[in-house]
């Protein structure tokens, strides 16, 4: 029996690769939660799941719906529950119970549902659903819950479990469960298996005879109270490799996005064991080092991170004489103690560090004074035990903030779940030796699972852009390793260098998905010009590229401009209830109808007054949000009475005449809503954040074609070849096979170019992440992976020709970048550009594909003039 997550990958395949949007879902969420494409399928497949009942691949409960989301963490599991209770709202539920196992997970996820203050609330300012506005509530129970709002009951499984067994005044009880259907959200909920785990024999989870109460029966017990209640686990840890979890989980798992995903997809930091054969305090002072250059390195990109060490201990009363220690190393630093360990490390970073600071005139003295007042008794705080814990959680939660001073956090084991830090870049483990002491026989340490998973929480991407087309929550310099930038997307893990404890994290970080086996590990591989190109002739030569920008709509003076056609919608009357046909439905047929048709206009039947009405109850159509769309516009009356905007659209009214007459004012009222509901959703398809120019700029070689190392999987190794060819401006070459084969194809007409083109001023360039252009549509980074500059020897024109090689299991997922670069030829519109006495023409080919490799080289052929 398959899991349900590949069920329903193979019932809904196709339909899966295309994000299926609810605007009541995706406008309500904090517009700063730019949705990531996991999360989006995350979204799909419980939409499909949900809305589908005859399935062929799986057979889906007719009552109550128990299905669990296994992410990694960091992932976002906050986002997929807040966007499901705003889905389920508008399904008819109300009522929805959140529990975890920790009281502290608890509070700060109640923060970010409740608290619209937060820098991590969940939601929009204001929620509109159906034109109306909808409240977030905290209950305590649900007996008097409001049937307008969404009502959340946030506790633990242990204070759950004491309501349901123990009743008392205004608590939680099962008869909350039986009369209201509610949706029960079960963080962590790997902690409410150990019934599971432990059963001798496959029995019936729900079987109402039970020897003794647990929580995981309590949880059933309260979903199986009404037919229509849902379960809906979150959970980065399940132990699928137990049989009896399997067989619980083979139904319910509906997404799967593991953490060495989340990695892979570079939506984490990068992580590296620093290793050493140094003190304690050597160690900590190690980190320090890493943390104040980061925060160098920041402020001089003008980014606003601030770096968080933390330092781990085994022990409580060990973590407050380290914290002792702490303060005391930093109070007496001298700078020979600095130098010692600039004098004495082999590690590389460590170098860098100190080169850094050397070349910027930052003595050893001044940086004594920079870790002094960086991380001053103020800017730390301790979690040692819950006390602490529950003390200091709102400055926990908040390390981000501008207004956050917290530098340096001391912990033992409070912070491995439930903790969303996105600025921890440096985690230091102050005791020695393997934890296991080798007494378990090659199984991983209790403490050492408990170390990586607290590198799995430090592991969350701190986001930051230096350039507009970059990706906020992205790695961008993976494969350029030498980029000063790196150290803000990497987490150092801190240790003595003892071989078994380095086994052992190692093994327990590659079992977390957060870094892979040795013998997978990527190797570097340099980048270099061949030395006839090192030469000035060739660095200042130009390459011409344009940029990303903010979207402009100051050509928009209509909506047709913006992309929706004029077009009737229907309204039909049945016993005087009306039914609204999408206006904008494309594939809409027409059918027979006995009833009369009255063409009505939108704008004459309904009258201005109702339409401004209307207005007052979509925030989308008020005149300073229209504006930013259509920036011609100058009045909503405009916008109501101008055939340019709604005057434009008419009804079609079916039914009797004496019932087309009768109509209400509040029907009309009721159509205008409708209406803009429709033309919102048809407006924000339309709408695109960003562009790319039209006009491309000049840029010299030396800025952009440099010597850089890339990181490429080991086994690609072999792979790696030596380019002799005079026109290849790199010594040696790693690609997949289209890219070898074309690098061929352009050595065998590499002699009739000679003829018409300067032999010295053919140059093919591959293209190592040096250079993106931008789709002229919606400013979508495209990378080429090859081009060819010529110049004629007649006109002493300057070609640049962008090639890009591809797959054929590609080329659909990829046509628009082949449409892009049919669409430089024209938008640049194949014209010359001039510049500093030169003459440039740019030009897109289609894809080189080697099954069709005629079809690519009669293009380049035609537009070469060969």
């Amino acid at each position: 029996m398959s899991f349900l997550f590949d069920s329903i990958k193979n019932e809904f395949g196709r339909e899966l690769r295309r994000y299926k949007s609810y605007a009541y879902v995706d406008d309500n969420l904090n517009p700063k939660l730019e949705l990531r494409e996991y999360q989006k399928e995350a979204f799909n497949r419980f939409y499909f799941y949900y809305e589908n009942d005859d399935v062929q691949e799986y057979v889906k409960p007719n009552d109550n719906i128990h299905l669990c989301f296994n992410m990694a963490t960091g992932s976002g599991k906050t986002v997929i529950m807040s966007g499901l209770i705003l889905y389920l709202y508008e399904q008819g539920y109300r009522n929805f119970l959140f529990f975890v196992n920790r009281g502290q997970i608890v509070e700060k996820t109640k923060d970010n549902f409740i608290n619209s203050a937060s820098t991590k609330y969940l939601f929009n300012d204001k929620i509109v659903i159906n034109n109306k506005e909808i409240k977030i509530k905290a209950v305590d129970n649900f007996s008097y819950s409001s049937e307008d709002d969404i009502n959340i009951c946030f506790t633990t499984i242990q204070g759950l479990f004491s309501d349901i067994h123990n009743e008392k005044e205004n608590s939680i009880t099962i008869g909350d469960f039986s009369d209201k259907k509610i949706v029960l959200i079960a963080d962590e909920a790997h902690h409410i298996n150990a019934s599971t785990k432990r059963k001798k024999k496959q029995l019936d989870i729900f079987d109402t005879i039970q020897e003794s109460a647990t929580w995981e029966n309590t949880v059933e017990k309260i979903f199986k109270a009404h037919k229509d209640n849902l379960l809906l686990e979150f959970t980065a840890t399940l132990e699928l490799d137990n049989k009896n979890i399997k067989a619980k989980y083979l139904d319910k798992i509906i997404y799967k996005y593991d953490l060495k995903d989340f990695v892979q997809d570079k939506y984490s930091k990068k992580i590296d064991l620093l290793k050493s054969d140094t003190t304690k305090k050597q160690r900590i002072l190690q980190a320090l080092l890493t943390s104040i250059y980061r925060e160098e390195i920041a402020n001089k990109h003008r980014l606003n991170i601030k770096p968080v060490v933390l330092f781990k201990s085994s022990k409580i009363a060990e973590s407050k004489d380290n914290q002792k220690e702490f303060f005391k190393i930093l109070d007496n630093l001298k700078s020979f103690e600095l130098a010692e360990i600039r004098d004495t490390t082999n590690i590389k970073i460590l170098k860098q560090i100190f080169q850094y600071f050397n070349d910027n005139s930052i003595s050893l003295n001044i940086l004594c004074e920079k870790l002094k007042i960086a991380f001053n008794p103020k800017k730390c705080l301790s979690t040692n035990d819950d006390k602490e814990l529950e003390k200091n959680q709102k400055l926990l939660n908040s390390l981000e903030d501008k207004s956050n001073p917290i530098r340096v956090i001391f912990t033992v084991d409070k912070l491995n779940e439930g903790w969303d830090v996105l600025n921890l870049y440096d985690i230091v483990r102050l005791y020695d030796g393997q934890s296991s002491g080798g007494a378990n026989k090659g199984k991983i340490g209790k403490k050492t699972i408990s170390e990586a998973q607290l590198v799995g929480r430090g592991a969350r991407y701190c986001p930051f852009k230096v350039k507009e087309y970059q990706e906020l929550f992205k790695r961008k310099y993976d494969e350029d390793i030498t980029n000063e930038l790196r150290v803000l997307e990497e987490l150092y893990f801190h240790s003595e260098n003892e071989s078994r404890y380095i086994s052992e994290i190692k093994k327990a970080l590659v079992e977390q998905g957060l870094i892979e086996e040795e013998d997978k590990a990527p190797i570097e591989f340099e980048i270099k010009l061949k030395q006839k190109f090192n030469n000035v002739d060739f660095l200042y030569k130009k390459i011409f590229l344009n940029e990303k920008r903010k979207k402009s709509y100051k050509y928009v003076k209509k909506l047709s401009d913006f992309g929706i056609a004029k077009s009737n919608f229907i309204y039909e009357l049945k016993t005087k209830k009306g039914a609204l046909v999408d206006i904008f439905d494309k594939e809409q047929k027409d059918e027979e109808n006995k009833q009369k048709t009255e063409i009505k206009n939108l704008v004459d039947f309904v009258g201005v007054n109702i339409i401004k009405n209307a207005i007052l109850k979509n925030d989308f159509f008020t005149l300073s949000n229209l504006l930013k769309y259509l920036p011609n516009l100058k009045s909503i009356n405009d916008f109501i009475v101008k055939e340019e905007y709604l005057k434009q659209f008419h009804i079609d009214i079916l039914g009797d005449k004496k019932d087309i007459g009768a109509i209400s004012v509040i029907e009309k009222f009721d159509i205008v809503l409708s209406f803009f509901n429709i033309l919102e959703n048809e407006m924000k398809n339309n709408i695109v954040q960003y562009e790319g120019t039209k006009k491309f700029k000049p840029y010299k070689f030396s800025k952009i074609f440099k010597n850089k190392t890339l990181l490429i999987p080991k086994e690609k190794e072999k792979e790696i070849v030596l380019n002799n060819d005079e026109w290849f401006v790199f010594k040696e070459f790693y690609g997949t096979s289209e890219e070898k084969y074309l690098i061929e194809l352009i050595g065998k007409m590499i002699d009739s170019i000679k003829v018409k083109y300067k032999e010295d001023k053919i140059f093919l360039i591959r293209n190592e992440k040096h250079f993106k252009i931008f789709n002229f549509d919606d400013g979508r980074a495209f990378e080429p992976d090859f081009v060819l500059f010529t110049q004629d020897k007649e006109d002493d024109i300057h070609y640049q020709i962008f090639i890009e090689p591809k797959g054929g299991h590609l080329k659909l997922k990829d046509k628009w970048k082949e449409d892009f670069l049919s669409e430089i030829k024209h938008n640049v519109k194949g014209s010359v550009i001039e510049f500093e006495n030169e003459k440039y023409k740019i030009i897109g080919l289609r894809f080189y594909e080697k099954i069709n490799e005629n079809d690519f080289k009669n293009e380049l052929v035609d537009e070469l003039h060969l």
